[in-house]
This record gives structure tokens, C-alpha cells and sequence, in this order.
């Protein structure tokens, strides 16, 4: 045993530079994998973990004000516990001129055992502070507030109360906002009273917690039926909310996930790869090792031995950096920061036993190879036979110099080895290519953001103005393209167990461009078009029919298209606003979707019409969920360097070989007169040729599967496929170019003490 450990000692200091190489792939891909896990545990889906936290309630309940809710507990089955109710009131929250739509919910002033809250900043409700509000998270987050803010709420009625921030909290009531409108904030009864005065017009928040999940469909029912369909005005589950919290980036830890996964699988192949090729070029110091005693055994383990060591020291540092970027990383994703928890310490152990693992049998072939080398081998080499390739026959057709017409021979001279480079090479090129893809779609997202719904950039309502005004003053405003009006409108699902947001945009003979991907736009009463997740939820297609109850009224929907849409959980059924009309449901309050002139921004349209109305529009911007993905794209390029090293890796290993196995060749064609720059072009050839060919396949394969794989995930979310956008043929050129100047780079590191020690005795030659 301590001749083993010496001689791994020894080996791991003659050989650091492949050692490091080796811990590094093995380090960036461990920080992959726990990213990619930290983000699709706790951030794309933080809804489990604050409903522990917050005893949260599974279906909370809009209702009529002065429903009557007495004994409901006892009346329906399932029922363990009752938040509220508490009474809420509609209100525009306004903030360093920013306007947002809110719920106003008064709440004690000491937190209730179901339905709490998880304060982020500040502090709760109190008597001190009669003026003090609490603002949902993404709430804050979206309109810049902190504690110690100031801003305004404006009623029904016009009134404006002033108010100051004391608190910032999360909760698992409801989605983030702007994806769940109106925003949610708790104020103390007071508050409420001053903001709207007429008991009337609030309304009543009912929340139940169920003992079981499962029978959250069923409790809705039994609800609806003891409360009756126009007291209920609207139903919203822990399903519902779960969905839209999950729905934020979905997408980002899936292909965080998927990176990982293919960089482990990419890292063992280099692996593989080096350590064949370390067996290769240590063929004789192995066969002297049998020559002094070592067994088949002993090799094997002492190889193996070796690789895990360098395998568990990727391993420590890969989660060292992963613990380091996680907040610093996830801090960019807004929403995100108070739901992202440290990962298990199973999920942690899993992924790094399987690396572990991973290592050890990428390994464990060429080790058990190594323990079987003949210790002949010490006094004998034997060179690798095979015949001329179609590469080098070409090369020598073509009357190209020899040390190209020979490096084209040794690309392929070793078949497996060879095969197993290209694989190594093409895997992370794939994932490569698939990632540019991925960058291009966001691009596209963030500059045609009409190709996602949001072909309107800013949205007009007629706040303390009237719907004519409010009209006069969009038409007389040169900046604005096209004006279409439309509504929100709440609508119960058949079975009537959870609602959805319904938006009658334009009218059936001017309808709002949508960006349909399958059928085509309504154009008549009774036709929309629907989302993705809507059509999953529904389990309807396109072509099909579905009744919905709006505002208590049924309409009969013909779903004739499929619409990208991101906002609203992606559950979204639009229609022309006569559809409504038609059906003789209650038309709620008309806002105009902007589409502006090419090169007018969104602020620029908004500052104008402010001024052109006194202030009294409320006007705000469109917001395009690309711009909040900053952090996508370091992400995305770290997970690209990560599989530039794995394939790097591979090229200094089949450097390293190709240099061994060309060693008597070049003595020969040196003592014939080869100088050392020719040597170098051989043996940078044989590298050069083996990195074009996984080069092409990897970006071919990648350019095929990049859209697939982007629609594929978009549709596994309900986002919907047709969003997926292929790699510019520039940004791929590039990626191609680098790929080959690299290895070829990588390539000449062996190279000069190749050639160097090219004129070196050859008992052969002597």
C-alpha cells in the first residue's frame, strides 16, 4: 500500500496540469448540477416551502360582501381550519408615479394561525404605525418599494390616502405579481375604512385549509353549492398558485438541469478518454510496475484510486462554489431570493455520489486494461497498426506536405480511442449549440416581444378621467399605432372548482395581434383563442368547445387558435369584446392595449400621455419577462465554459497520445530532415482533424435539436410550443472557428517537447 501511494503521489505531480484539468471539469460540473437542483427545488417552485412555513391555506375565496359564512367549517366536509374572513377593498397604489393595481386586505394586528405571512423586511402591523402597510414581495419588488416608502392609495371614489411602507412579506395566498393581478397588500381595519368608506362596495377573503390536498376539487364544490354561485366571485387554489409561482423559470432549471446532466455525461467521456490515454503514454512505466510485483489488482485499484481522488477534490470544491453563487446567482431572478433555501443534504449527497460514481466507472475499463499490460512491454513497443485512412489517401492525392499527409494517417490510426475523442468533443458542441439557441430565443423574446402576446407596450386606463376622454386622448396621440380595447373578466372552469382570467381583447372584426402558433385569430362572437396551460388545464385541443360561467352568466367558447401567452400563470382565454355583449354578461372596465410607432419606447409613450391628460390616465408599460433574465445569460455562460473544459480536456489527452504514438515516426521523418515546426504541424493535424470532425457533427446535431428541445420544454409548461428560435448563423460560425482554434491551441501545448526530443535514441534506429 505505501508503494501505491507513492507512486500516485508521484504521478499526480509529474502529470498536475491534466490532474487539474480533470478536478476542474469535475468541479464545474458538480456546481451545474446544484444550481441547476438549488433552482428547480426552491426557486422555480418556492410554493411548498412557504406554505410549511406560513400554515397556508389551500383555496382561498373572493366573496360578496356580507356573505354570511357561519359554520362552514362544520358544514363541509374536509375543512380543518378558517383564515378570515377578512375584508379587502380594490385600490390603486401609486408610488414615485408608478401605478399598480392593488387588494387593500385588513388584517389583526396579531398574525393568524392559518394564512400567516413570512416577513422579508420590516415589521408587522401595529398600533403605532396606523398608517403602516405590508406589501407583498414581487409587489415590492416590482414597483421599487422598501420599508419607509411613501406612496398613495387612491379608491374607487378618487380618495387619496397617503400610507407608509413598514413591512415586505411573502405568502403562499396568491401568485407573484404582475403574473397574478391586483397586487396584495395587508393594512390594519382603519386604514381600509379610510381608503373605501362605503362597506358596499369590498368585498370578503375567505381562506380554508384543508386535511387533505386531494380533496381540494371537492371542497370547492361542496362551498359553491352551500354559498351559492353569485356570492362566490371568484376561487383561487393552492394548484393555481403553486402553477404561477412555478411558472416564472421553469425553463431556466430545466436547461440548467439538462446542461448538468449532458456535462457529466460529456465529463466522463474525458475521463474515459484521459485516462486511456494515460494507460497509452504510461504503457511502459505500468509494464515496469508488473516487472517489480504489482499485481493486475493492485494497477487496476491504483488508477482508479487515483481518479476518484481527483474526482472527490472536484467534487469539494464544485460545492464550495455552489454555496458561494447560489444567492449571489438567484438574487438576479426577481421574486426569487426569500424562497431559495440550501438544497437537502440528500439531494447534495445524490448528486455527488453520482459523479462520483460516474468518474469511477469512466475509469474503471481503461484501468482494468492498464492491470492486464504485459511487463514485456518495458524492453518492447509495439506500435499501432492499420491501414492508410480515406483522410490520409486524400491528403496524399492531393500532394499536401508530409506532416499534414501524417497526421491525417494518426487521426484515426487508433479506432476506439479516436471514436471516443470525437463523442467527447461532439457531446458538449451539442449542448453548445443547443445553449446559443437558447440565447437567440431570448433575444428574440426581448426584441419581438409581439412574438410572445405582448404586442401592445403599454396598457391605458381611465383612471380619474372618463372612458371618453381617456378615448380622445389615445386617438390625438401621434406616438400610438393602433389602440385596442379590451377587459379582464373572471371566469369559473366547468366543474366550477378554480377560475381563470379571461381577456376580451379588440372585437371579432378587429381583433388584438395575437401571435397565434396553431389555428387562427377569432373573427366572430363565440370564438377565442387559448393558451397552452389553458388548453392542458381544460384537456381540450383547438376545434373544440367549453362552457364558462362569466360573471355568472355561461358562455359558450369555440376555441379556433393557440396564443403564446406569459402572463396570467399561462391560463388565458381571449376573445373579442363583443362576445360578451352577445351573451348579455356584464362588460367589467375597459383598458386600450397601446401599440406604439416604431422607435417610440414605452417610457417615452407614457410620459406623454400623462402630460397630455394631467396625470389622470393611468398608464402603464408592458413589462417583457426576457428583460428580468440578465442573469440567464451569465448563467448560460458559465455552463458554456464548463463544456469548453470538458472538451478541452479531451484534446490535450488526445494531444498527449497522438504525440506518443507518433514518436518512432517522427524520429524517422526528423532523421530525414523534419524540422521541429514540421513536427509541430503533424502532430497539431492528428488533434486539429479529430476536433474538426466532432466540431461539425456536435454543431450539426445541436442546430437539428436546439428549436425541438426549447418548444419541447416551453410545451412541457404550458408556455406552448413556437417560441424556440435556432442560433444565428454568426453566433454559430463563431462557436465553430473558437471550438478549432482552441484545440488547435490546446494541440500545441505537447507538441515542442515532442519535437524537442524528436532526435532521441531509438534502440530501432541505433
Amino acid at each position: 500500500m505505501p508503494a501505491v501511494i507513492r507512486w500516485i503521489r508521484s504521478d499526480l505531480r509529474a502529470r498536475w496540469a491534466q490532474c487539474t484539468a480533470t478536478a476542474a471539469v469535475v468541479a464545474g460540473v458538480v456546481t451545474a448540477l446544484l444550481l441547476s437542483a438549488t433552482l428547480l427545488a426552491s426557486a422555480t417552485n418556492p410554493w411548498p416551502g412557504l406554505f410549511a412555513q406560513t400554515r397556508g391555506a389551500q383555496i382561498w375565496l373572493r366573496l360578496a360582501a356580507g356573505t354570511s359564512v357561519a359554520g362552514l367549517r362544520s358544514r363541509v366536509d374536509g375543512v380543518m381550519a378558517v383564515a378570515g374572513p377578512y375584508r379587502v377593498a380594490p385600490a390603486t397604489m401609486v408610488l414615485a408615479g408608478v401605478k399598480a393595481p392593488v387588494q387593500v386586505r385588513a388584517m389583526p394586528l396579531a398574525q393568524p394561525q392559518v394564512g400567516r405571512v413570512l416577513m422579508e423586511q420590516g415589521r408587522w402591523l401595529d398600533r403605532p404605525a396606523p398608517d403602516g402597510v405590508v406589501l407583498e414581495a414581487s409587489l415590492a419588488q416590482a414597483v421599487h418599494a422598501a420599508p419607509g416608502s411613501r406612496l398613495v392609495l387612491e379608491g374607487l371614489d378618487g380618495s387619496e390616502v397617503p400610507a407608509r411602507v413598514i413591512g415586505v412579506a411573502a405568502t403562499s395566498d396568491q401568485g407573484y405579481y404582475p403574473d397574478v393581478q391586483p397586487g396584495l397588500m395587508w393594512v390594519q381595519r382603519a386604514l381600509l375604512r379610510r381608503v373605501e368608506p362605503v362597506a358596499g362596495h369590498t368585498e370578503e377573503m375567505l381562506g380554508l385549509r384543508l386535511a387533505s390536498s386531494a380533496q381540494t376539487g371537492f371542497v370547492v364544490q361542496q362551498v359553491v353549492t352551500q354559498l351559492g354561485s353569485r356570492a362566490v366571485l371568484s376561487v383561487s387554489t393552492w394548484q393555481d398558485v403553486q402553477r404561477s409561482m412555478a411558472r416564472q423559470y421553469p425553463l431556466l432549471g430545466l436547461l440548467l438541469a439538462v446542461f448538468g446532466l449532458v456535462a457529466l455525461g460529456a465529463a466522463v467521456l474525458a475521463i474515459a478518454t484521459a485516462v486511456g490515454g494515460r494507460v497509452l503514454a504510461q504503457l511502459q512505466d505500468l509494464a515496469m510496475l508488473k516487472t517489480l510485483g504489482f499485481t493486475p489488482a493492485q494497477v487496476t485499484g491504483m488508477l482508479v484510486v487515483e481518479h476518484a481522488a481527483l474526482a472527490l477534490a472536484g467534487i469539494g470544491v464544485g460545492i464550495g462554489a455552489a454555496r458561494l453563487l447560489t444567492m449571489p446567482l438567484l438574487h438576479g431572478l426577481p421574486g426569487l431570493p426569500a424562497a431559495v433555501t440550501p438544497l437537502p443534504a440528500g439531494w447534495a449527497g445524490a448528486i455527488a455520489g453520482g459523479t462520483l460514481l460516474g468518474v469511477a466507472a469512466a475509469a474503471a475499463l481503461p484501468s482494468w486494461r492498464a492491470g492486464r499490460v504485459r511487463p514485456v512491454a518495458v524492453v518492447r513497443y509495439a506500435p499501432p497498426r492499420g491501414r492508410l485512412s480515406w483522410l490520409a489517401r486524400a491528403a496524399m492525392a492531393a500532394r499536401l506536405p508530409a506532416p499534414i499527409v501524417l497526421g491525417a494517417h494518426a487521426a484515426f490510426l487508433r479506432r476506439m480511442p479516436a471514436l471516443l475523442t470525437v463523442a467527447a468533443l461532439a457531446v458538449p458542441m451539442i449542448m453548445m449549440t443547443v445553449g446559443l439557441g437558447f440565447w437567440s430565443t431570448l433575444d428574440d423574446v426581448q426584441n419581438h416581444p409581439a412574438d410572445i402576446g405582448l404586442a401592445a407596450s403599454v396598457t391605458v386606463s381611465p383612471g380619474a378621467a372618463s372612458p371618453q376622454q381617456a378615448r380622445r386622448l389615445i386617438a390625438a396621440d401621434p406616438q400610438v399605432a393602433r389602440a385596442y380595447p379590451g377587459v379582464r373578466a373572471t371566469a369559473l372552469v366547468p366543474g366550477e372548482t378554480s377560475t381563470i382570467t379571461t381577456l376580451g381583447m379588440g372585437t371579432s372584426a378587429r381583433p388584438y395581434p395575437f401571435h397565434v402558433v396553431a389555428g387562427r385569430l377569432y373573427r366572430a362572437p363565440g370564438e377565442a383563442v387559448a393558451s397552452q396551460g389553458l388548453l392542458d388545464a381544460l384537456h381540450v385541443q383547438v376545434g373544440e368547445f367549453v362552457r364558462m360561467a362569466v360573471g355568472g352568466v355561461p358562455v359558450i367558447f369555440h376555441i379556433v387558435g393557440r396564443i403564446i401567452e406569459p402572463e396570467y400563470g399561462g391560463q388565458v382565454l381571449a376573445y373579442g369584446m363583443d362576445t360578451l355583449s352577445e351573451a348579455g354578461a356584464a362588460a367589467p372596465p375597459v383598458f386600450y392595449s397601446l401599440v406604439l410607432r416604431p422607435g417610440v419606447t414605452p417610457e417615452a409613450a407614457r410620459a406623454r400621455l400623462l402630460r397630455a391628460s394631467g396625470g389622470r390616465l393611468d398608464v402603464e408599460t408592458v413589462a417583457n419577462p426576457a428583460d428580468q433574465l440578465g442573469v440567464v445569460r451569465l448563467m448560460m455562460a458559465g455552463l458554456l465554459v464548463v463544456l469548453a473544459m470538458t472538451g478541452l480536456t479531451c484534446v490535450f489527452t488526445a494531444s498527449l497520445v497522438g504525440a506518443r504514438d507518433q514518436a518512432r515516426d517522427v524520429r524517422v521523418l526528423r532523421a530525414m530532415g523534419l524540422t521541429p515546426a514540421q513536427v509541430r504541424a503533424c502532430l497539431v493535424t492528428r488533434t486539429g482533424l479529430l476536433a474538426l470532425v466532432a466540431v461539425g457533427i456536435g454543431a450539426a446535431a445541436g442546430l437539428a435539436v436546439s428549436s425541438r428541445l426549447i418548444n419541447l420544454g416551453a410545451q412541457a409548461y404550458g408556455i406552448g410550443a413556437g417560441i424556440g428560435r435556432p442560433p444565428s448563423a454568426a453566433a454559430l460560425a463563431t462557436a465553430v472557428i473558437l471550438a478549432v482554434a482552441l484545440a488547435g491551441l490546446v494541440a500545441l501545448v505537447p507538441s515542442p517537447q515532442a519535437a524537442s526530443s524528436a532526435l532521441t535514441a531509438d534502440p530501432a534506429l541505433a
